[in-house]
């Protein structure tokens, strides 16, 4: 799976989960007890639950040495391009997107949805950086800031959920603070310019 370098805007799956145990679980907390593969497990799967309509993740992937009009395959996790950056010996370069293969030339990529592949007009190293659907096991899943505390109140339901004793007013106390938050950072990313 590809590495992201996190911007400002970024928080890190590995990061949020790290967040949580700090923040929610231990004596005196909302959650008393939580080992890390649990958390893991409920961070996972509230990513994925998230990640067609709220959270997008972002991925870079490369530099991947390539051939001017050489096919290479996206990640399969692809969903949209942020950035392209072609790289040679003395300079780096972004690249603009081309509405076919015929347009190709230096300075552009083309993506075939069809087949799953991308075109690069130059040769050199490239680099893709694009927004991910977050089904994924990556902890180096990037998650935008503006969604993370609704991901903290996915977890904190699901594992409460998971418990046998948890009372039930709490549990319906904590669903609605999780939808109101998903309905929140909706909001947030709607109009959110991630470059």
């Amino acid at each position: 799976m590809a590495t992201t370098t996190l911007s400002n805007a970024f928080i890190s799956l590995n990061n949020v989960i790290n967040n949580f145990l700090i923040s929610y679980t231990g004596p005196g907390k909302i959650i008393t007890d939580a080992v890390r593969t649990e958390v893991i497990f409920h961070a996972r799967r509230c990513l994925q639950e998230f990640a067609y309509e709220t959270i997008k993740s972002q991925f870079t992937e490369g530099p991947t040495t390539v051939l001017s009009a050489q096919a290479n395959n996206l990640p399969t996790d692809f969903v949209a391009v942020i950035s392209a950056i072609n790289s040679s010996v003395s300079t780096t370069v972004p690249l603009t997107e081309v509405s076919t293969l015929a347009a190709l030339a230096s300075g552009t990529f083309f993506i075939d949805y069809v087949t799953k592949k991308i075109y690069y007009g130059n040769t050199g190293n490239a680099t893709l950086t694009y927004l991910s659907n977050a089904l994924t096991t990556d902890e180096s899943a990037a998650i935008p800031k503006l969604a993370e505390e609704a991901l903290y109140s996915c977890m904190i339901y699901s594992i409460l959920s998971n418990r046998e004793k948890t009372r039930p007013d709490v549990l319906q106390r904590l669903l609605i603070e999780k939808t109101d938050k998903l309905e929140r950072a909706k909001s947030r990313l709607v109009f959110t310019n991630f470059d």
